[in-house]
C-alpha cells in the first residue's frame, strides 16, 4: 500500500470516529463499565495521543535516520502487514500505568480539536515521507518497522479499536 492510500484510509476511519462523537455528552465520555475498563473518552484520547505522541514520532525518527535498515518485522508483524492488513482480532491487554492509561477528556470539543490536529499532522508527514532515509525503529509487538509501516499502523490502530468502541457503546446504551 502506498502512503497516499494510507492517508486516505486514515481520513475515512477518522471521519467515522469523529462523527460518532456527536452521540456522546460530556457525562458519557467518562462513564466506565468497571474500574479496569476505559471510558469512551479515554479510548478517543488513546487514539489521538498515541498517534501524535508515539506513532508519528516513530515515523519521523525513521524518516530522518538510516539506523536499523537491515532489521525486519517478526512473524506477528508479517501477519499483520502482509496477510491481515491489520491487527489480529484479539483483545490486547496492557497493564494500567501512569504513562499508558489515557486521561479523561474535558469535552467533546477537545477530542474534535485532536482530530483536526491529527489530520494536519498526517498530511504533513505524508510530505516528509518523500525524504525517507529508510531507517527503522522497534515496535513492541511487530519488531522493526520502517516509516511507511509506522504510518500505515495508524489507520490499522484506529480500526483495531472499533470492537472496543462497540463494547463501550453497548454499555452506554444499556444505562
Amino acid at each position: 500500500m502506498n502512503n497516499k492510500n494510507t492517508l486516505n484510509d486514515f481520513l475515512k476511519i477518522v471521519e467515522i470516529w469523529e462523527k460518532e462523537l456527536d452521540n456522546y455528552d460530556t457525562n458519557q465520555l467518562t462513564q466506565k463499565e468497571n474500574a479496569e475498563n476505559w471510558s469512551i473518552g479515554q479510548l478517543y484520547k488513546h487514539l489521538i495521543d498515541g498517534t501524535l505522541n508515539f506513532h508519528l514520532q516513530q515515523v519521523n525518527l525513521c524518516i530522518n535516520s538510516t539506523e536499523n535498515k537491515s532489521k525486519k518485522k517478526n512473524f506477528k508483524g508479517f501477519l499483520a502487514y502482509n496477510l491481515l492488513n491489520g491487527f489480529p482480532p484479539i483483545k490486547i491487554k496492557v497493564p494500567a500505568s501512569e504513562t499508558y492509561t489515557p486521561k479523561e477528556p474535558e469535552s467533546v470539543d477537545e477530542l474534535k480539536n485532536g482530530f483536526q490536529k491529527l489530520r494536519q499532522e498526517m498530511e504533513n508527514v505524508l510530505e516528509n515521507l518523500k525524504k525517507d532515509k529508510k531507517g527503522k525503529t522497534a515496535h513492541p509487538g511487530f519488531s522493526y518497522l520502517n516509516a511507511s509501516e509506522w504510518y500505515r499502523l495508524i489507520p490499522m490502530h484506529f480500526k483495531h479499536h472499533i470492537r472496543q468502541k462497540e463494547r463501550i457503546d453497548n454499555f452506554l446504551k444499556s444505562k
